[in-house]
């Protein structure tokens, strides 16, 4: 039986070059429209992960300091004056307990305390796992986590007690 040629034109079937276009157009659109919301998704997703890792790294100082009976210390990395890329625990004993680093160039972190110097980037936690300030006073502190809009605390209470809250969100967190 012999085909016509409307039957062979209608089994070549596939996308144009003008609606592979449109196509093109329409996703990247979509794209564009899309991109703030998943920029504040990884900001959120950076912090709550940065802030975990924060507060990980309190409540292992506290059990070193507690367990071993030596002073703890979280300061800046090596050559660093803020702990924006990280971290490091360490006592006079063992030099270098941990070392944390945080990878993402918008995330900020900087530390507010009851007591101490202001500016200070360093916490210090005694054999017995509580925070104290240069002078000696019992000392709560606050380390405050930004990336671009996203935020998150994590507060070390005076007895070591640690907590994360988000500004603006949880009530008790201002």
């Amino acid at each position: 039986m012999r085909t016509t040629g409307h039957a062979s034109r209608s089994a070549k079937r596939g996308a144009t070059l003008p609606e592979l276009l449109i196509s093109l157009a329409i996703s990247a659109i979509l794209a564009i429209a899309a991109w703030p919301v998943l920029r504040n998704l990884i900001a959120e997703q950076t912090v709550a992960h940065a802030a975990d890792r924060l507060a990980a790294s309190l409540a292992l100082a506290r059990t070193i300091a507690a367990s071993r009976r030596v002073e703890v210390r979280i300061s800046p990395l090596a050559g660093a004056q803020t702990l924006d890329g990280g971290w490091q625990l360490d006592s006079d004993m063992e030099p270098s307990l941990a070392v944390v680093r945080a990878s993402d160039p918008c995330l900020r972190i900087t530390l507010r305390s009851t007591a101490g110097p202001a500016g200070a980037q360093s916490l210090r936690l005694t054999p017995v796992g509580y925070s104290r300030s240069e002078q000696g006073g019992f000392l709560a502190a606050t380390f405050q986590l930004r990336c671009h809009r996203a935020q998150r605390q994590v507060r070390l209470g005076a007895q070591g007690r640690i907590r994360i809250c988000r500004p603006g969100i949880d009530v008790d967190c201002d």
